[in-house]
């Protein structure tokens, strides 16, 4: 079909304004259950996530007009909402009858029986059957109906519904803003992706933050209160253990990286599994060379042995060498020395390390995603720029 039909499935069609983010939602559900040593079970309830969409807009003239009519006639239908961020150009002409188009596909959203629409104006576009996909375009289930120009658009389309926060922002009598929110009305899955560095059978989390914000850390704990209101509170430290909660920002460049990005969060289903995540701080610093045969290093004072004492979450490192080397060991026991410790590890490094070798001795702790909801905000394309900042719970290691 090209363009609008009467009964027929209506897309949003008028591009995002990229002078905003476009922000993409992903959210799961998971049942949390914690025991009283605060040890937490956690289940997955979907078997993928709920996804939405919202962006600004800017109609002038005819567009403003078409899209005023849509909005008052279709607001509660379902839509055909084009996924902006995976836009491609047509890099040659496609002719009418034409069984395929020749495109990229390798991280973008075309799945085989759903539908793309190749744009080039409000009142000129055609929504497109994919039969099935390959690494240089996808063949259609039917002949294409008219004939496009090198330079035409190209996005997938996934069926959404209006949220009712949608809304338009009058700025003339002929200008618009509209300020749209599309929540996906199908399954989109992604391929799973969780990092392949395995420690004490949980995955780790290899991928460096970006330290370009300030992070936030903090802690919590398990406490119950009794209060009668006359006496001064009893609380009660019911687990133990406090369990810090942290924020990492990720900007992300390019379909590749992005695309990784999004494997990794389909594969931790939003709080359903944890992984070992550094803290990716200079929290202990190397005093002396340690060798490649002993099962110790010493790090400067830094109050571990009176206050860290093998505690879960505090007793397993991750030592990030200048080379890009990471070695993981666990401290089974610290001795204090006045202006170092001792601290005695699981296995020996295996090499020799100098201090001036170290970049950082990061503690690494069990955690799930502190939400069930990711905000991935595209401040481009998907050939561009993304941003996604994940807030991350401890959790209570369940091994030994």
């Amino acid at each position: 079909m090209t363009g609008f039909i009467a009964n027929a499935p209506v897309i949003w069609p008028r591009p995002a304004d990229w002078g905003s983010s476009v922000r993409e939602t992903l959210s799961w559900s998971t049942e949390v259950l914690q025991a009283s040593s605060g040890v937490t079970v956690h289940r997955s309830l979907r078997f993928a996530p709920r996804r939405s969409f919202s962006f600004d807009a800017v109609a002038d003239s005819q567009e403003r007009r078409v899209i005023d009519a849509l909005m008052r006639e279709w607001s509660g239908r379902r839509w055909l909402l084009p996924i902006w961020p995976d836009q491609q150009m047509l890099a040659a002409p496609v002719a009418a009858g034409a069984l395929s188009i020749p495109c990229r596909t390798e991280g973008y959203d075309f799945v085989a029986g759903g539908r793309a629409v190749l744009w080039a104006s409000i009142t000129r576009w055609e929504v497109v059957h994919i039969e099935a996909i390959d690494v240089d375009g996808f063949m259609l289930s039917m002949p294409l109906g008219g004939a496009w120009r090198r330079g035409t658009r190209l996005l997938p389309l996934r069926w959404a519904r209006m949220d009712a926060n949608s809304s338009i922002r009058t700025i003339t009598d002929t200008l618009d803003r509209p300020r749209m929110s599309f929540t996906i009305d199908e399954s989109c899955d992604w391929p799973e992706q969780l990092p392949a560095t395995q420690y004490r059978g949980h995955p780790v989390l290899t991928i460096r933050p970006d330290f370009g914000e300030d992070g936030e850390i903090g802690y919590s704990r398990l406490l119950s209160t009794v209060d009668n209101g006359t006496a001064m509170p009893f609380v009660a430290d019911i687990a133990g253990v406090a369990q810090r909660s942290m924020r990492s920002v990720w900007e992300l460049w390019g379909r590749t990286e992005q695309a990784a990005f999004r494997g990794l969060l389909y594969g931790l289903r939003g709080r359903a599994l944890p992984l070992w995540v550094p803290s990716w701080q200079q929290d202990l610093r190397l005093a002396l060379p340690a060798t490649a045969a002993v099962e110790s290093i010493t790090v400067e004072w830094a109050g571990y042995t009176l206050f860290g004492r093998q505690q879960p979450n505090r007793r397993d490192i991750a030592i990030h060498l200048v080379d890009g080397t990471i070695v993981y060991r666990r401290i089974t026991a610290s001795m204090d020395l006045g202006g170092t410790e001792r601290l005695t590890l699981d296995a020996p490094l295996a090499r020799a390390i100098a201090p001036a070798q170290v970049r950082a001795i990061s503690f690494m702790a069990l955690c799930t995603q502190a939400s069930d909801q990711v905000d991935i905000e595209h401040i481009t394309g998907g050939d561009g720029r993304a941003r996604c900042i994940i807030p991350w719970q401890e959790v209570v290691p369940d091994g030994p």
